[in-house]
C-alpha cells in the first residue's frame, strides 16, 4: 500500500524539509523555492506584507451587499466543523456585515469531545445550523475502503465536508458560500487559487479528493445511489 500511495500522490523519493517550518516535501502538491522554503511559508509572507487588506474589506462588503436578502432568509452558507475559522466567519458575517448565515456541518465518522462541544457552543451562541449525517453503515464501509486503498480513513469526511455545503446552497437557494480558510493554499498545497477569492469545483478532485471522487468507489462494490450524499450536486442544480 505504501508504494501505491507514493505513486498516487506523486511523492518524491528524496525527502526534503522546509528551511523555515520544517514541513517535508511529502505533503502532496507542496513546492519549494530555490532557497528551500515551502509554498506555505511563502504564502504566509505574502499575506503579511503584500495583501491590501483595506481593499479586501471593500470587496467583501460589496459581495455581502450583492447577496444580502434583508428578509430573514439565509443569504450565505458557512461550512463549520467546531473549529475556530468557520465559527469566526459566521460571527463576523452576522454581526459586522448584517448577513443571515446558515452554518453547515458534515458529521465526522467519530466526533471528538472538544469538537462537538465547540460546535454546540457555536450553535447556542445564536446561529442556525444543519448537520449532515449519512447512512452509518455506508460511512463505515467507505472509510474502510479509503484506508485500504488510499491510506487515508479521513477521505470520506472530506467528501461530505466539501460537497454537503453545496447541497445546502442548492436546497436553500443561497448562491454564496464563505469558507473559513483555503486549507489547500494555507498549508502548502496547489497554489492555483492562492491569489483569488474563489475556487473552482473542477479542482476538488485533485485538491481535496486525492484524484478519487466519490464515484470512484463504484469500482469497489458501492452503489451510486448509496454514494449520493457524498457527491456534489449536478452542475445544472
Amino acid at each position: 500500500m505504501r508504494r501505491d500511495v507514493k505513486k498516487l500522490y506523486n511523492l518524491p523519493d528524496e525527502v526534503k524539509f522546509c528551511k523555515t517550518c520544517t514541513i517535508s516535501n511529502q505533503r502532496p502538491r507542496i513546492t519549494f523555492d530555490d532557497e528551500g522554503v515551502c509554498s506555505a511559508c511563502n504564502f504566509a509572507l505574502f499575506k503579511k506584507h503584500e495583501i491590501d487588506w483595506e481593499k479586501r474589506l471593500e470587496e467583501l462588503e460589496q459581495l455581502c451587499d450583492k447577496h444580502r436578502k434583508n428578509n430573514g432568509d439565509f443569504d450565505v452558507i458557512v461550512p463549520c466543523s467546531g473549529g475556530k475559522d468557520g465559527s469566526y466567519v459566521a460571527h463576523q458575517l452576522k454581526e459586522e456585515f448584517g448577513m443571515t448565515p446558515l452554518g453547515v456541518t458534515w458529521s465526522p465518522i467519530k466526533a471528538s469531545t472538544v469538537g462537538r462541544k465547540n460546535l454546540d457552543a457555536f450553535i447556542a451562541s445564536g446561529f442556525n445550523h444543519v448537520m449532515g449525517n449519512p447512512d452509518g453503515q455506508m460511512y463505515r464501509r467507505l472509510t474502510h475502503l479509503a484506508f485500504k486503498h488510499l491510506g487515508d480513513p479521513f477521505q470520506p469526511f472530506i467528501y461530505g465536508q466539501t460537497n454537503y455545503p453545496l447541497h445546502m446552497a442548492v436546497k436553500y437557494n443561497v448562491p454564496l458560500i464563505v469558507y473559513g480558510e483555503n486549507g489547500e493554499v494555507e498549508y502548502g498545497g496547489n497554489m492555483k487559487n492562492a491569489y483569488r477569492p474563489t475556487r473552482e469545483i473542477e479542482d476538488h478532485d485533485e485538491h481535496y479528493f486525492s484524484g478519487k471522487p466519490p464515484s470512484f468507489w463504484t469500482e469497489h462494490g458501492l452503489a451510486t445511489a448509496d454514494l449520493k450524499p457524498f457527491m456534489q450536486p449536478s452542475i445544472k442544480e
